[in-house]
């Protein structure tokens, strides 16, 4: 069984437990984040929420950290459905060294997800990581432009106020 399961679980979605012990432990000893990887599909979502989290916390630290589960991390995209998790994953996406294909992968579902999913905050994430991605991309970019002015002017205000950053990021006018 997996010995972060029971330490992350307990609680509601909205908090993070005992995430913060786990994310100390994984700074000091990463060898054990694939156990983290694998919660992110568990059945309890609250269990889910908080191992993105986790994984994200130690990414922001230590951002080689995520490479070794590049391949699951593409692989899964599709079946991350709850938006916890949809909030945490592109922020883990972009630390990544991603062929062309995985990125335009990545870029695909994290556009779909921020122009469709009712959480703004999964909005808000998924459209700075594909932003990232068109950075790198001109045919990223070409898709990317009218999408992102679209959402300026029919997204949420939390939207709208990524959208101009993320704007001034590319040097575009929106």
């Amino acid at each position: 069984m997996n010995r972060f399961r029971e330490q992350l679980s307990g609680g509601t979605r909205t908090s993070v437990g005992e995430a913060d012990e786990v994310i100390q432990r994984l700074l000091k000893d990463p060898s054990s984040l694939s156990e983290i990887y694998g919660l992110f599909l568990d059945e309890d979502p609250v269990v889910a929420m908080r191992a993105s989290y986790v994984a994200m916390r130690v990414a922001e630290q230590k951002p080689d950290s995520v490479k070794p589960f590049a391949k699951e991390l593409i692989k899964n995209l599709e079946l991350y459905k709850q938006q916890e998790v949809r909030w945490h994953v592109p922020q883990l996406l972009v630390h990544l060294d991603l062929t062309q294909a995985q990125t335009k992968r990545a870029y695909d579902v994290v556009m779909e997800w921020a122009e469709t999913d009712k959480s703004k905050i999964v909005g808000y994430y998924g459209f700075q990581a594909a932003a990232d991605f068109a950075e790198m991309d001109e045919a990223l970019l070409e898709d990317f432009i009218p999408r992102i002015k679209s959402a300026n002017k029919t997204g949420a205000k939390s939207i709208q106020n990524r959208c101009k950053k993320i704007a001034k990021q590319l040097d575009i006018l929106l």
